[in-house]
């Protein structure tokens, strides 16, 4: 069945549509909004109207009619009589312009309006803004909606639909910058099954909120540095994207230094510290340097530090992954030709319940590393598995961090005190 927002061919539109039939088909919430966006009271007026892309007292404009020098608004909303009402402008991909929304208001004068309201909204706030213009984040709409859907079940509708939408967008190639919704968990289980759309729609949302972790920040990621330009992984499962440290902005690709990534899988969230087959040498001989003691001590180091902030998460798993892969292409995906990958608490002295001590893991990856003839790649870090209620809702933002921020002490020994 199509859904009754989606009557619009540009993604924009479709977007604009379900905001104003939400606030259409309830009064009260129209009402909440407009003293929420503008700071106007519509109590003591009349019935209000909602006119999309259309003049009061005009035949409604179609899709490819509008033309934006018209000065026509994506929304009108105005009072009976007609005295009063609120210009929207609502854009997605094209940004904000300030003579568009000049343009708004004269229009609203001819037409003999003597109280005129500006709202804009789009998915960022333009660094210079218009006087008297109340300007919005769809995101922030997004977070309004969530907390009003107690009240109204059209305001629930339009918050589930907003994260569908943005999917759309983000396949299609139309939101290539910002969002139009916020981060608020990893929603999948059995009633929510995982979904490749999904996926890449939520790891776009942490990633960007990642960067701007202070903490991370003093880790050493470098938040003004890209991640992958194309968040890809339908074919095998998971999507995921990177960190590069600030260390790393003279090596030639991300692939030639140790890294950040973020993976949302199919069954499981991967939170690891890559060292890459085409990092420098010097890193893996910091490793092999330790001995395999040493290195399991470091190994244990950071396990102990995942598992302090990850045991609240059931079937949290701490792992250390050696994988010897191989790529039939440049643009394929790797084939995995052998993998040592263990549970850190393997190689704890202390390990306790059903996890039990088995210390020749490290052997062998200690052995792999001191003796590579081949592409090999090393991971430390977590995997947690959807369904738990901390990564169904925001912290698990902190989750994440945490696992990162735990690896502190082995991106020390690969960097051998290099600043």
């Amino acid at each position: 069945m199509r859904n009754i927002f989606d009557q619009y061919k540009e993604p924009e539109n479709r977007l604009t549509h379900a905001l104003a039939t939400c606030l259409h088909r309830d009064p009260a919430l129209l009402r909440r909004f407009l003293k929420w966006t503008t700071g106007a009271d519509p109590k003591g007026r009349g019935r209000l109207q909602i006119l999309e892309q259309r003049i009061p007292g005009q035949p409604q404009e179609t899709e490819t009619d509008c033309d934006e020098g018209k000065g026509l608004p994506d929304m009108w909303i105005h009072d009976d009589p007609e005295d009063w009402c609120v210009l929207v402008e609502c854009k997605v991909a094209a940004p904000l312009d300030s003579g568009q929304l000049r343009r708004h208001r004269a229009t609203a004068r001819r037409q003999g309006f003597s109280q005129i309201l500006l709202l804009a909204i789009a998915p960022s706030l333009p660094a210079r803004k218009m006087e008297g213009v109340s300007y919005f984040a769809w995101p922030d709409v997004y977070a309004w909606m969530r907390r009003q859907r107690s009240r109204s079940a059209w305001a629930e509708e339009m918050a589930d639909y907003m994260p569908v939408a943005e999917s759309r967008m983000i396949a299609d190639g139309y939101l290539m910058k910002g969002t139009i919704t916020m981060f608020d968990g990893i929603q999948f289980d059995n009633d929510h099954r995982y979904t490749y759309g999904e996926a890449k729609r939520i790891l776009r949302l942490m990633m960007d909120e990642l960067r701007e972790r202070s903490d991370l920040i003093r880790f050493g990621i470098d938040p003004k540095a890209a991640g992958r330009p194309a968040i890809t992984g339908r074919e095998v499962g998971g999507v995921w994207d990177f960190l590069p440290l600030k260390a790393a902005r003279s090596a030639n690709s991300f692939t030639s230094y140790p890294h950040l990534t973020l993976s949302i899988d199919q069954h499981v969230v991967r939170v690891i510290m890559i060292l890459p087959n085409g990092a420098s040498p010097r890193f893996r001989r910091n490793l092999v340097g330790l001995g395999v003691e040493g290195l399991r001590e470091l190994v244990s180091e950071v396990g102990k530090l995942i598992l302090r902030d990850a045991r609240h998460v059931p079937g949290s798993k701490p792992l250390m992954t050696v994988v010897q892969r191989h790529y039939t292409s440049r643009r394929s995906a790797p084939i995995n030709d052998a993998e040592v990958n263990f549970d850190i608490r393997t190689v704890m002295e202390e390990s306790s319940g059903p996890v039990k001590a088995q210390p020749e893991w490290i052997s062998a990856a200690h052995a792999v590393l001191a003796n590579r003839k081949s592409n090999i790649q090393v991971s430390i870090g977590a995997t947690f598995p959807h369904g738990s209620d901390v990564m169904a809702s925001r912290k698990s933002l902190d989750v994440v961090a945490g696992v990162w921020l735990a690896c502190k002490p082995w991106l020390e020994t690969l960097l051998g005190g290099e600043d």
